[in-house]
C-alpha cells in the first residue's frame, strides 16, 4: 500500500471517530447552552431551594391585648424591675375635706404628662383650680348619687380621670377580696406602669398607690409592700414637711389592715375592695 494512502486512511479514520464523540457529547452541552435554556442548567444542583421553592411570606403575628394601657407616655420613666415597680409622683394635698380622690387623679394626670385645659383653653396649675374641675365633673357623673350616698362614686372618679387624660380604658370593677385587689395593683403598677386609686378606711378615703415590690408569685398575686401617696396625710391643704415627698411604703399586711372592703357605701362596691385602675371594667 502506497504510504500515503495508509496516512489518508488513518486520518480519514480519525475524523469518522471524532465526529462520532462529538455527536455522543453535544446534546449534553446543547441542553446546558440551549437557547431555549437561556444559558441556565434545568434544576441544576447549584440552585438554591428557596429559589426553585420560595418560602410563604411570614405574617406578623399579633398578640391579643386584654388589658389596653392609657396612650399618653409617662412624664417621668418608672422604675421597673424584676421584682419592684416605682412611679415618680409630684404629692398634692386634697384642697378640700371631700377632695381626696379629685387631689389622686391629680397627682396620676401629672404623672403622666397629661395637662388639665379649662373650658377657656388654658392649662390649669393651681391645686385648687385643678381639683375643682375633677369635683364639678364627678358630682356630674355621680352614677346617680347623692354625694351623701357617694362622695364620690367610684364610677365617677374612673370617669373622670378617663375624661381627662382622654383615655377610655380605665375601670372601678369591684373585688371579691383582698388578695384580687392586690394582683390587680401587682400588675398596674409592673406590667402598666400606671398608679392605682384604691378606697381605705372601710370606704371612706382614697388614696394612691405608685410604687410595689412584687412577690415570687410576680403580677398574679398581692405585692410584698406598696407604696402610697395619702392626700389627706397632712391634713387639708396641707405640704409634706422638709425632706419628704409625701409617700409612704408599707408592707402588704399593714396596708390590709387599713385597705378593707367598703362598708361604708353600697352599691355594686358594698362589701367589696374598692379601686379604680386601667384595663379592668367599668361596672358602676
Amino acid at each position: 500500500m502506497d504510504p500515503r494512502s495508509g496516512s489518508r486512511l488513518a486520518l480519514a479514520a480519525a475524523v469518522v471517530l471524532g465526529a462520532a464523540l462529538i455527536a455522543v457529547v453535544a446534546p449534553w452541552d446543547a441542553r446546558a447552552t440551549s437557547p431555549t435554556g437561556e444559558g441556565q442548567a434545568a434544576h441544576s444542583r447549584s440552585t438554591s431551594v428557596l429559589a426553585t421553592h420560595p418560602a410563604a411570606t411570614a405574617r406578623p403575628v399579633v398578640v391579643p391585648i386584654s388589658t389596653p394601657m392609657p396612650t399618653p407616655a409617662l412624664a417621668v420613666t418608672p422604675l421597673v424591675t424584676l421584682s419592684e415597680a416605682q412611679i415618680p409622683i409630684v404629692y398634692h394635698s386634697q384642697q378640700g375635706g371631700d377632695w381626696c380622690d379629685p387631689a389622686d387623679i391629680e397627682m396620676w394626670l401629672q404623672a403622666d404628662g397629661v395637662p388639665v385645659i379649662e373650658s377657656d383653653g388654658y392649662a390649669a396649675t393651681e391645686d385648687y383650680t385643678v381639683q375643682q374641675l375633677f369635683w364639678n365633673y364627678e358630682l356630674l357623673n355621680n352614677d346617680g348619687y347623692t354625694v351623701s350616698e357617694w362622695n364620690a362614686s367610684p364610677y365617677a372618679v374612673a370617669v373622670t380621670l378617663d375624661h381627662f387624660g382622654r383615655w377610655d380604658d380605665i375601670g372601678d370593677a369591684p373585688q371579691p377580696t383582698a388578695e384580687a385587689a392586690g394582683a390587680v395593683i401587682s400588675y398596674s403598677l409592673d406590667m402598666l406602669q400606671q398608679p392605682v386609686i384604691v378606697m381605705v378606711g372601710a370606704g371612706t378615703h382614697y388614696v394612691l398607690v405608685t410604687g410595689v415590690t412584687l412577690s415570687a408569685a410576680g403580677v398574679h398575686a398581692p405585692p410584698l409592700s406598696v407604696t402610697v401617696d395619702d392626700p389627706l396625710a397632712y391634713g387639708v391643704a396641707g405640704t409634706p414637711p422638709a425632706g419628704s415627698n409625701g409617700t409612704e411604703t408599707m408592707s402588704w399586711n399593714e396596708f390590709t389592715d387599713w385597705y378593707t372592703a367598703n362598708t361604708s357605701h353600697g352599691g355594686v362596691w358594698a362589701g367589696q375592695w374598692v379601686l379604680i385602675a386601667a384595663g379592668i371594667p367599668l361596672v358602676g
